[in-house]
């Protein structure tokens, strides 16, 4: 297996939003950020700071794009908005609570039908159609040397996870991430290999700041050697 890493990649969900703590899906809503989200922000900014990023590509919503500029004018490096980062449309069941999604008639995560294939509510993207557009921000990624820095939301995540390990569409839902945690993953330039899971804004700078031992690959190139 090839080890030698070509890039380094760390995927970010924004902070918390009255979605999250009212539990409604916002999907494409350009919902504001709470007083506990503006904290988190602040932390999140520090921890893409840490990275050194020679990218930083974001979500056209306000809760990922903003945290996102703010750490790439800190830091003098581009920033993008792309559209393969937003996060799911949910269709009618934008702005409707959790628990009455299976009440309106359109339970979610969305069920599969007897060939395996997503059945979204009325106006709502696939599984389908989020895998597709995953897999061309993940095989783009392929082609890049350095580190890249993602701001994105909870369920276009999941899903980036799911296509790098191949977990199925009945089970990346229950992946669990929290706002403003991340994902990290090393580049070989052919694949994605996981380096680190639900990490907070601290683990993230503990990581990119300080070697460890135990990294013999230099996963996070700590050490200087990138």
């Amino acid at each position: 297996m090839d080890f030698t890493i070509r890039q380094r990649i760390l995927l970010m969900r924004h902070p918390e939003t009255p979605a999250n703590t009212e539990r409604f899906f916002s999907g494409r809503r350009d919902v504001p950020l709470t007083e506990r989200g503006e904290r988190q922000r602040d932390r999140g900014v520090e921890a893409l700071v840490a990275f050194r990023p020679d990218r930083i590509w974001c979500s056209p919503l306000s809760r990922c794009h903003d945290l996102a500029f703010e750490a790439a004018s800190r830091l003098c490096v581009p920033c993008e908005e792309r559209d393969e980062l937003i996060e799911f449309d949910f269709g009618a069941l934008e702005g409707t609570r959790f628990v009455d999604a299976a009440s309106a008639g359109h339970p979610f995560p969305w069920p599969l039908d007897g060939e395996g294939r997503s059945m979204p509510a009325p106006g709502a993207e696939s599984f389908e159609d989020v895998a597709a557009r995953v897999d061309r921000l993940q095989k783009e990624m392929l082609g890049l040397d350095g580190r890249t820095a993602c701001v994105s939301h909870g369920g276009l995540l999941r899903m980036f996870f799911a296509r790098a390990y191949g977990i199925p569409f009945d089970r990346f839902w229950g992946v669990h991430l929290l706002n403003v945690h991340s994902l990290y993953f090393t580049c070989t330039g052919s694949e994605l290999q996981l380096g680190g899971f639900n990490l907070s804004p601290e683990e993230v700078v503990e990581r990119c700041t300080t070697p460890n031992a135990y990294d013999m690959r230099n996963i996070w190139g700590a050490s200087g050697r990138d």
